[in-house]
């Protein structure tokens, strides 16, 4: 009996043996790797008028992220979020400093992944160039400065965007006051006939 006994233990612990051999422990399942750092959005560029307002740009970012306005006159809202999309309003106040400006905000991705959003705003028209005449045609005198806009009204009803070589024909005769609301001019050429008054008072 005692030999039958042994042999059993003998069989068991050889069972045991190849059960460990043929079964090998499994290897521990990979570890995730984080997705790389990834934001994007709707628009780079955003234009704003002189008079300020409100934009809107979509994002999709797969880590959290931040928003930060370059100057005071820009507010962004949220000023950040999480994982996935959302929409981001930019706002300009009014520009009254008489010149054109630009500022942006950087959206920043888990420390890593940034883009800029650039605002550019126009200027508001704060300089105007009175001429009364009785000229059945007329030329706007050349502006001279640096990054000239504006508007010219030919005191007839109609009305377009400045250049330097605008010309207009009236369709009646008559005395016409033309406007040319701008901003950027520093300095003007008349070389004008026809022409009664020059109001250069806010010029």
């Amino acid at each position: 009996m005692k030999q039958i006994r042994y042999y059993t233990q003998f069989l068991a612990i050889l069972l045991a043996a190849f059960l460990l051999t043929a079964c090998p422990n499994p290897e521990p399942e990979p570890t995730p790797q984080p997705e790389n750092p990834s934001l994007q959005v709707s628009a780079s560029t955003l234009d704003v008028s002189a008079e300020g307002g409100s934009q809107t740009v979509n994002l999709t970012s797969n880590y959290e992220w931040t928003a930060k306005a370059s100057d005071s006159w820009i507010q962004v809202s949220p000023a950040s979020g999480g994982k996935g999309s959302a929409s981001l309003t930019i706002k300009a106040d009014a520009n009254n400093t008489g010149k054109a400006r630009k500022g942006s905000v950087l959206l920043t991705c888990h420390s890593v992944s940034k883009v800029t959003i650039t605002v550019n705003q126009a200027a508001n028209l704060s300089q105007s160039l009175v001429i009364k005449h009785d000229n059945p045609s007329f030329a706007i005198p050349v502006i001279s400065g640096s990054g000239v806009t504006g508007k010219v009204n030919w005191g007839d009803g109609a009305e377009e965007n400045y250049s330097s070589s605008l010309n207009h024909t009236y369709s009646s005769s008559g005395s016409h006051t033309v406007t040319i609301k701008l901003n950027g001019g520093t300095s003007f050429d008349l070389k004008l006939t026809g022409v009664s008054e020059v109001d250069v008072t806010e010029f």
